[in-house]
């Protein structure tokens, strides 16, 4: 259990205000504004001594995330004195307490996805190829998931890619020796900017970029594999999610730092679309770099090996459950 932790700034994308975080002798103190919320934090048992003056819980969601994210060995937390309660803690009523399990807090998409109040929508089915699916969200803009990371002590988030203001350093990265190695994409500056508008027009792709503390570090591009080339090598269901990642920003190589933002990237993917059950990745077969991380990151497990027309892959498998129970976060 920490024992001093003072001054940690937290900025939830959904609630577009900064708050800090301090926890000395488990006495926890979050604040935003004027408005402050102190807890005492004990085994188990998280106690309101001091109230907020808000009508919602957005600090002590925020003392959640705080807590848990800080104290790894901590499973569930049972809140005792807090008066306000609404929709979101609500799922958290246990016989009129508030019982929050880790697991669950992390599925909640209040604190870290930019539309906090999604709702799954009503299926409308099409077809691409060999493939029914359903009909794709349109392609949103912006920042869509942003977390403060305790490992590193900083917030990764992902944005949509902006062709204009990225395409510099889109084209800086995958002109790097041990990007193109992989990526096969080390172009001029005119076919890159084609390619890219091409993902921001398909609807089955989501080009993204990772940032850490604003900076840009690395490239994502997830994708619908009902709709993709993956489709026919194994399996697919019809929220299932794929992704390529490449880490251009060589300050940010390292193996906390691409741990991290594989975690958080898992988690916005399942965060994204609820019923999604499973996200997917088919590296090369010979990316060690890669690969060494489903023996750590052990949510994610190697199924097999197969042949693409381009290359050798090795089909990799995270599933929801594994992922949230295994209290990655």
């Amino acid at each position: 259990m920490l024992t001093t932790l003072k001054n940690v700034t937290y900025k939830p994308l959904a609630l577009k205000e900064s708050f800090t975080a301090s926890l000395v002798e488990g006495l926890c103190t979050i604040s935003a504004g004027e408005d402050e919320l102190v807890l005492m934090l004990s085994p188990g048992l998280l106690k309101v001594e001091q109230g907020s003056r808000r009508d919602n819980d957005d600090l002590l969601l925020v003392a959640l995330e705080y807590i848990f994210g800080h104290n790894p060995e901590l499973k569930t937390l049972k809140v005792e004195n807090y008066v306000s309660c609404d929709i979101v803690l609500k799922y958290f009523l246990k016989g009129g307490d508030i019982v929050v399990d880790r697991h669950q807090f992390f599925q909640l998409r209040t604190l870290w996805h930019a539309e906090h109040d999604y709702a799954p929508t009503l299926e409308t089915w099409t077809q691409t190829g060999n493939y029914a699916h359903p009909v794709r969200p349109d392609i949103q803009s912006g920042t869509l998931y942003s977390r403060y990371v305790p490992a590193i002590k900083k917030t990764l988030s992902f944005r949509m890619i902006d062709q204009v203001k990225d395409l510099d350093t889109f084209h800086d990265w995958h002109n790097q020796p041990r990007v193109a190695n992989f990526w096969e994409l080390a172009l001029p500056k005119e076919e890159l900017l084609q390619y890219i508008q091409k993902g921001l027009k398909d609807p089955h792709t989501l080009p993204m970029i990772a940032e850490c503390d604003g900076v840009p570090v690395g490239y994502f591009e997830m994708y619908w594999t009902r709709e993709d080339r993956l489709a026919p090598y194994y399996e697919s269901e019809a929220y299932d999610r794929g992704f390529h990642f490449l880490i251009g920003n060589p300050e940010f190589l390292g193996f906390q730092n691409t741990d991290s933002i594989l975690k958080s990237l898992s988690h916005f993917l399942f965060l994204d679309e609820v019923r999604t059950r499973k996200i997917m990745a088919e590296p090369r077969s010979d990316n060690a770099k890669v690969l060494k991380y489903v023996d750590t990151f052990t949510a994610w497990r190697k199924l097999y090996e197969f042949d693409f027309p381009h290359k050798r892959a090795a089909l990799l498998e995270c599933k929801r459950e594994v992922f949230f129970m295994g209290d990655y976060l």
